[in-house]
């Protein structure tokens, strides 16, 4: 006798298959609609294999949503706040003082730069790429149009990632991509132009392995 021949086995073989799907308008259809959801909540899935957490607790593990690593933006760690009257002052004075800002923010261009020797041009013999992390260094160039302060009357401060210029007509302050050494930096002012040009030597992590 062949599976075939009774269309019975068929119509549990269709329902075990693709619980789902309603047979309405076939003679012989026996199946009601609780059955068919019991079906469909009973259906079998990969995740089905092993051993299958309580009711609670898988109502509990469905309700919690994992935190996608990706989508969630990750959260600063919180600044020092300040321990000391001066230190309060200070920082209320910096706080006062860009609220109270009417100076025009300047224009800024970043690039990357690198030192390439002729051993790394014709014959690649360093490691150095093509790409930001094998730059040593960081310039930066601002743009000051009829400025008329002299570049020793200028108001720089640099810190390891953080950048306060200011002038008659102008502030700009900026937090720097990466750490710099305060200590190699460079400043040259071109009056004609009008522009300010850092040379800002960066400190990072895995400088000793790219260079």
């Amino acid at each position: 006798m062949s599976l075939f021949d009774n269309p019975d086995q068929l119509r549990q073989l269709q329902n075990l298959l693709n619980p789902s799907r309603r047979r309405g308008g076939i003679e012989g259809s026996s199946s009601s609609e609780d059955e068919e959801e019991s079906l469909v909540v009973n259906k079998q899935t990969p995740g089905s294999i092993g051993p299958q957490a309580a009711g609670a607790g898988a109502s509990k593990a469905r309700g919690k949503k994992k935190v996608n690593l990706v989508a969630t933006p990750l959260e600063e760690p919180p600044k020092p706040q300040p321990s000391t009257l001066e230190e309060w002052q200070e920082a209320q004075e910096r706080e006062d003082a860009d609220i109270l800002e009417t100076r025009k923010y300047p224009e800024y261009t970043m690039t990357y730069r690198q030192a390439v020797g002729t051993e790394d041009v014709f014959l690649q013999m360093g490691q150095r790429t093509a790409a930001s992390a094998s730059c040593e260094d960081l310039v930066l160039d601002i743009s000051l149009p009829d400025e008329e302060m002299t570049a020793d009357k200028m108001s720089l401060k640099l810190q390891e990632k953080e950048l306060d210029l200011g002038t008659t007509l102008y502030r700009l302050k900026l937090p720097l991509p990466h750490a710099v050494d305060v200590d190699r930096c460079q400043a040259k002012y071109d009056k004609e132009l009008c522009k300010l040009r850092l040379t800002l030597r960066l400190r990072r992590e895995l400088d000793y392995v790219n260079f």
